[in-house]
């Protein structure tokens, strides 16, 4: 049964209500600021305006430490299969998927994955964001609806709306707040709305809120500055006891020098005379004060020769602390992948697995010390299993898969010794 009208129409307008500040949020990240934007133009004198993009730099970074790396998965079970399937039926996704994922949620605090089967019958997945898509969950967080809005190629005058409810996928054109259906109703091999929810916090936790102010200061006193150095171009020539004519001054300006009348007279450039002790201390307090907001570290800041990785690490660990957030956001939007996905090859390949099943490591994308995790696992030879010791190593991204080769190796060893023994 079609979702009522009345309902869409609801969705529709809250959706809207949201969209000036979720527009808004992704205009800062593209560069498109308020300081930029409203910057106070002065009559005849330059009137550069500098982009200065810290949220954008932030969030990237963000994206590139929390899963930058691969995505390690493993089995409780110690089943093989699992692992395998996960990655047969997940290859032709986008190595920069996650990263993209993680990247459009830092950007409105929010973004989903809707999942579906393409034309070559594969399990698949787009990115949504709160900028074309709304979703409606009910009081305990559950997906009810989701709607998708979108434009088609080369018809920029028509608006589509894709309204996904339980196992259906109804389609409608948008006039205005008119819903108007056309085609069939559609039906997915999923028992529910297959979009999960990548969900880092409220808008008011965003980096966006944290750092506007501060991004908008910068970019204006950044402007400022570079427009008084431009006008300074400018200087004036001052000519004492004298009188030139015009001509004279551009046979001046051509040769480079000039002939004054008398010992009485004189020339010189007036020049402003400025101080950018001011502006310079400004702008450090702003760019310090975004540092801190965001918990990022600035990695231009010279450092001594002589720092371990320890001390490296500890200077990251306000970033860590903000990003195990993100990083838990992205595992309960993949706990949710993993659960359509095995409702597909349920469909598909008769097979049944459990997300329950599988341990999903997200690992930091930072320099490594596996040399120092080497040592420690040396030292605690006995006391930790082989697979739990493998886990901790930043260049194994497939735990399971590197126990069976551990495991054959080792037979192939047992064999090749036993038959130098004199075995059979």
């Amino acid at each position: 049964m079609p979702v009522s009208l009345e309902l869409l129409q609801n969705c529709k307008e809250e959706y809207e209500l949201n969209l000036v500040q979720y527009n808004k949020m992704q205009s800062y990240y593209d560069g498109k600021t308020d300081a930029l934007a409203n910057y106070q133009m002065v009559t005849e004198r330059a009137n550069n305006k500098i982009s200065n993009n810290m949220l954008q730099k932030f969030i990237n970074e963000e994206a590139a430490y929390c899963v930058g790396n691969k995505i390690t998965y493993s089995s409780y079970a110690n089943d093989p299969d699992i692992i395998e399937d996960v990655r047969v039926n997940t290859i032709h996704w986008s190595e920069k998927h996650d990263r993209e994922l993680c990247k459009e949620a830092l950007i409105f605090n929010e973004a989903y994955e809707l999942y579906y089967i393409n034309t070559d019958g594969l399990f698949s997945s787009i990115i949504l964001t709160p900028n074309d898509s709304y979703v409606l969950r009910d009081d305990i967080g559950n997906v009810v609806l989701v709607i998708r809005f979108f434009m088609k190629k080369f018809d920029l005058i028509t608006r589509y709306a894709d309204v996904y409810e339980g196992n259906t996928i109804t389609h409608y054109t948008v006039e205005g707040s008119n819903f108007v259906q056309y085609g069939t109703v559609d039906t997915t091999i999923f028992s529910r709305v297959p979009v999960s929810v990548c969900n880092i916090g409220t808008i008011y936790e965003s980096l966006f809120n944290n750092i506007k102010g501060a991004q908008d200061g910068y970019e204006t006193i950044t402007s400022d500055l570079i427009n008084e150095i431009s006008d300074m171009r400018n200087a004036f020539l001052v000519l004492t006891n004298c009188q030139v004519e015009d001509d004279d001054l551009g046979k001046m300006k051509q040769l480079g020098v000039m002939q004054l009348p008398n010992k009485d007279s004189s020339a010189q450039f007036l020049i402003k005379t400025l101080s950018d002790t001011f502006i310079q201390n400004a702008m450090t307090t702003l760019r310090e004060n975004m540092y801190e907001l965001s918990n990022h570290i600035n990695h231009n800041e010279k450092l001594s020769s002589n720092t371990s990785s320890l001390a490296m690490k500890n200077r990251l660990i306000g970033l860590q602390q903000k990003c195990t957030n993100n990083v838990q956001a992205v595992q309960d939007c993949i706990k949710l992948r993993l659960q359509f996905l095995f409702e597909y090859l349920k469909v598909k390949q008769n097979k049944s697995y459990s997300y329950a099943d599988i341990d999903i490591k997200l690992t930091p994308n930072i320099p490594s010390d596996d040399l120092m995790m080497a040592q420690i696992l040396s030292q605690l030879n006995g006391k930790v299993s082989t697979k739990t010791g493998i886990k901790q190593l930043s260049f194994v991204s497939n735990v399971d898969a590197e126990m069976e080769l551990l495991a054959d190796e080792n037979k192939a060893n047992s064999v090749g010794g036993a038959l130098l023994n004199g075995g059979v």
